[in-house]
């Protein structure tokens, strides 16, 4: 199997459960290259729980998680070479400025770390300036900015956003909607979890709303802002 003729991700009846609480339950979701699926939900839903899955940082109690046809469980490390996750966590190091942090990532990721290499991408995001500086002194929104780089430096072909509009300012969000827009042009996957339904919604194919840790809608996009308060109000 190869990634372009399987699914770029597929979970069957994952189910994730912390002490006596389900997070998850019962959630089938297939997403294929070049698709990009919005998961809404209200806080608590399973959202970011799903994203951990599917990155390999939190095991499923039950059931089966996939990325381009590698069992996220059984094969860990090469399915996360798929993938990116830019989380709610930027786990940064605060001692190190935003040209080192971006010069480690190159390296581990066998990548030129020449300056002449990464500045330009300091500049996509709007940190240049601040490029000698210690992350450690950084607004959310610029942890933000440096955490979505490294999506970009990683090249992956599923790229798992959550929340990535939270913290950014308006023209940190364009990037943001540019970045998701060029990853579809590219054929990259796309899974996106977000509270900004209206904004998301633009970007994505397709919508799944959560409740309760379970898929209670899905369906186009564009109609998801009109179906979420009918879905999540049923209990």
């Amino acid at each position: 199997m190869t990634p372009t003729t399987t699914p770029a991700l597929e979970a069957r009846d994952v189910a994730r459960r912390f002490g006596r609480h389900w997070a998850l339950a019962h959630l089938d979701l297939t997403v294929e290259p070049g698709e990009s699926v919005l998961l809404a939900g209200p806080n608590g839903s399973g959202k970011t729980t799903f994203l951990r899955l599917a990155a390999g940082l939190y095991r499923a109690t039950h059931g089966t998680l996939s990325v381009f046809g590698r069992d996220v469980r059984a094969e860990r490390q090469t399915s996360r070479r798929f993938l990116s996750l830019v989380s709610h966590d930027a786990y940064l190091y605060p001692r190190l400025t935003a040209l080192e942090t971006v010069r480690v990532w190159a390296r581990l990721l066998g990548r030129p770390a020449r300056d002449a290499d990464l500045m330009p991408l300091l500049d996509e995001v709007d940190l240049t300036a601040a490029g000698g500086q210690p992350v450690g002194g950084f607004s959310a929104g610029m942890r933000k900015r440096l955490t979505l780089l490294r999506s970009r430096l990683e090249g992956s072909r599923l790229v798992l956003l959550d929340e990535p509009f939270a913290a950014l300012d308006v023209p940190g969000q364009k990037l943001v909607e540019r970045w998701i827009a060029g990853f579809r042009r590219d054929g990259v996957a796309v899974v996106l979890a977000s509270h900004s339904l209206e904004q998301a919604a633009r970007l994505c194919d397709r919508a799944v709303v959560l409740h309760h840790g379970q898929k209670a809608w899905q369906g186009a996009a564009a109609d998801v802002v009109s179906r979420f308060e009918e879905v999540t109000c049923r209990n």
